[in-house]
């Protein structure tokens, strides 16, 4: 066996949004030979970032999800830290919240379609069942269960 160990260059482009606890950003991952791709980088808001607790629970979170490995829920590259700031380094998806797809919707006065809202729910299940059943290497259930699935929190890629 053997380790790799080489720095991570990230251009921040844009916030993408901005929520009580943390702020996520749209990047640049940089690497060997004008390697680019572009991420999502979740940042813990600086008045949150003294506190330990949270802390823990960030650093916490991003070990838990790190093997979640399922086509409706956006995995997570890295942790991170920078002169005490932590952030986690998650797959980009282009598009838009489901609160926004609903919100649009119902501004121009349109019914989301029967078939189209039964697909939307049945992949926030399948995405949820799985981090629900995910269990460890030695066959454990991890005990995953999603404390805040709101429209919000819903991404809606655009490119499907």
């Amino acid at each position: 066996m053997f380790t790799i160990e080489c720095g991570f260059r990230y251009e921040v482009t844009r916030k993408i949004f901005e929520g009580g606890m943390g702020i996520v950003y749209e990047a640049e991952q940089h690497g060997a030979r004008d390697f680019v791709k572009r991420v999502a980088i979740k940042v813990i808001r600086q008045s949150y970032s003294n506190q330990k607790q949270f802390i823990e629970n960030f650093v916490g979170e991003a070990k838990l999800v790190a093997d979640l490995i399922h086509t409706n829920i956006v995995q997570t590259y890295h942790l991170g830290e920078s002169n005490g700031q932590y952030f986690m380094v998650m797959e980009y998806v282009d598009g838009i919240t489901l609160e926004k797809f609903i919100t649009r919707h119902t501004e121009t006065d349109q019914k989301i379609p029967t078939e189209l809202a039964t697909f939307i729910i049945s992949r926030i299940c399948r995405g949820l069942a799985y981090a629900h059943k995910k269990c460890d290497p030695s066959g454990k259930p991890l005990g995953i269960v999603h404390r805040d699935v709101k429209p919000a929190n819903l991404l809606c890629d655009a490119s499907s």
